[in-house]
């Protein structure tokens, strides 16, 4: 869990870029806007900088269920970081916060503000700060964060600059720590004794929370070749007897020590106190080559321990995997023996309705012979009246013509008739008046 090597190269500490209150790019809002109701954020190398920790912050704030944060590669500052610290402090519940690739370490007051918050965040148990070059001015706001945060269970602090000083101001902190159980400094300069001093600490912890380890080692690649508790390199302890160590003495007596293709056997590790031992064996050490061998062996014996967590883990989900296929298969028969049953109740439903069909076919078959017959002999019938219709149609028009000839006729003497009369009456006039003057000629002679 602690690395060592060179140290990466720090930063200077220089102020925050001229725009860091200007306004976050629309592309980030627009992220931010779509991952409104997600418990995970992840702007890995989106170029946010200082400038989107603003909108950053008001995301974290306003999203209540936010879980992971992963802000790797996005060249954020201390000033960024300081606004991100705040935004953690208003009752968040992220749980895992990633920052490697960043610059917070360009001034102390980044750090500072983080480890300000995290003295009393509750929710916080994975932070990543790798490669931030991050000073050793910093060590001692680390190791005072981790001497009164007891909720945080893995750092990150790999390729920064912290130096011999800031790993002493972090050992202070871990030798308090009780919960912490993984620690990464690779590549800060720190000295031998103090990671090897970080490492019994950590062990400590493991032991005390192999819960947390085995879950923790579930996502780190621990079957790597050649690593202690792979499957490539299997080894089969058995402390039988460990003599009295001089000062003298190159090392401890080991009994057994060997490889062993075999399965490893389970009563290796069923010794709670064989771990405690080893401990105690490493703190009252004579001389470093005995403690780094007990070292060793307590970090071998604490993979097997977290092997064998893992592997009854995995049985568990295995046997609760298995519990549930079985549950699926019976609840799956039962519904296809359910679903057949059903199925052969439709297949006779649909028989019976077959032969109803059937039934009702050659009934329609005998309705429209029936029809059809009727409608033949009501067709003749019709072409019957049709030749009737049409014969009194004839002798009707003739009979019209008949008629219009008479009345022709009839009218022609009428006015012969009225012509006659006309002249008849003409004729009567004139007598008439013929008459008159007779009367009166007689009337003169006979006076």
């Amino acid at each position: 869990p602690v690395g060592e090597g060179g140290g990466a190269a720090r930063g200077g500490d220089t102020p925050p870029p001229a725009g860091a209150d200007a306004m976050a790019p629309p592309s980030l809002l627009a992220h931010l806007d779509a991952s409104k109701d997600s418990s995970a954020l992840s702007l890995a190398y989106a170029s946010v900088g200082d400038e989107g920790c603003n909108a950053i912050a008001r995301y974290m704030r306003e999203n209540v269920i936010l879980k992971t944060i992963d802000l790797r590669g996005n060249s954020v500052r201390a000033d960024g970081l300081v606004t991100l610290a705040h935004a953690l402090r208003s009752g968040s519940c992220v749980t895992s916060f990633c920052l490697k690739w960043n610059h917070v370490g360009s001034h102390e007051r980044g750090i500072q503000a983080l480890c300000d918050v995290l003295r009393s965040n509750r929710a916080m148990v994975h932070l990543d700060l790798r490669n931030n070059k991050i000073g050793p001015e910093c060590g001692h706001h680390i190791g005072e964060m981790l001497r009164d945060n007891n909720i945080l269970t893995h750092i990150d602090l790999s390729w920064n600059d912290l130096g011999p000083d800031g790993g002493a101001a972090l050992l202070q902190g871990i030798q308090t720590n009780n919960t912490l159980i993984d620690c990464q400094l690779s590549g800060n300069r720190i000295a031998e004794d103090t990671l090897h001093a970080i490492a019994f600490v950590l062990r400590r912890n493991r032991q005390n929370a192999p819960l947390s380890a085995a879950t923790f080692k579930e996502g780190r690649e621990v079957g790597s070749p050649g690593s202690p508790g792979s499957p490539q390199q299997t080894r089969d302890l058995n402390f039988q007897a460990t003599g009295p160590t001089t000062a003298g003495a190159t090392g401890t007596s080991l009994a057994t020590t060997g490889m062993s293709a075999a399965r490893p056997r389970p009563n290796v590790i069923q010794d709670d106190g064989l771990a405690s031992k080893l401990l105690q064996r490493e703190q009252n050490y004579t001389n470093a080559e005995d403690a780094r061998f007990f070292g060793e062996v307590a970090e071998y014996i604490d993979l097997l321990q977290l092997d064998v967590a893992r592997n009854k883990k995995y049985r568990m989900d295995a046997e609760e995997r298995e519990r549930v296929v079985t549950k699926g298969f019976m609840e799956r028969e039962l519904r296809y023996a359910q679903e057949l049953r059903e199925l052969e109740g439709l297949l006779a439903k649909a028989k019976a309705e077959k032969d109803e069909l059937l039934h009702d076919t050659e009934y329609l078959q005998h309705e429209i012979e029936r029809v059809r017959e009727e409608k033949a002999k009501t067709t003749a019938d019709r072409m019957k009246l049709e030749e009737i219709a049409r014969a009194s149609t004839e002798r009707l028009r003739c009979d019209i013509r008949d008629g219009l000839s008479v009345k022709a006729d009839l009218e022609t003497q009428i006015y012969k008739v009225k012509r006659r009369q006309q002249e008849q009456e003409e004729e009567n006039a004139r007598l008439r008046t013929y008459l008159s003057k007779c009367k009166d000629d007689l009337d003169r002679a006979l006076r």
